[in-house]
């Protein structure tokens, strides 16, 4: 058995003294593997940590004869790709934001009538999605906490509202 494997018994039965070793033969796989993905520095070095972590989490699952390395880069990679695609999101919702109407522009519409006409344009879900988020001003995430949706669907919802309010009554 080579080092490495004999490391990983050693961490399987709680002794934790050879992980530096095992850190060391293993990071720059590891490193590669996450950096490959999300192309930063400081996340990578988080997601490292997390990889180890996971990974001492389920040594059990890990099998004797599956190559260590490639396991760890599986592992970083996932994770990886899961903040990748969570950051992605919340890049796709900044972006949304920039479609907001701004403040001073609501604030010209001094009518109550008026909002309450502007909205009826919308169907339901699209009205309660821009009065919670424009008007109650809560983030999105709380929109999809209070209305029981994923985050997902009332992002689209949001968007597909703000198209069809520009479509209807112009720029606002």
């Amino acid at each position: 058995m080579d080092q490495i494997h004999e490391i990983i018994e050693q961490l399987r039965k709680k002794d934790y003294s050879s992980f530096d070793t095992f850190y060391e033969l293993t990071k720059k796989q590891v490193f590669f593997a996450i950096v490959s993905i999300v192309k930063d520095q400081d996340l990578t070095e988080d997601l490292m940590q997390d990889t180890y972590v996971k990974f001492l989490e389920k040594i059990d699952q890990f099998r004797s004869n599956e190559n260590p390395y490639a396991y760890l880069s599986r592992i970083g990679r996932n994770l990886a790709i899961n903040t990748y695609n969570r950051r992605k999101k919340e890049f796709v919702s900044e972006e949304i934001f920039e479609t907001i109407p701004s403040e001073e522009t609501v604030e010209e519409i001094e009518d109550d009538q008026e909002i309450l006409k502007i909205l009826d344009i919308l169907d339901k879900d699209e009205r309660e999605v821009v009065t919670l988020h424009v008007i109650n001003d809560l983030k999105f995430r709380e929109v999809a906490d209070t209305m029981d949706k994923p985050l997902g669907t009332v992002l689209w919802i949001y968007n597909k509202a703000i198209k069809k309010l520009k479509k209807e009554i112009g720029d606002v």
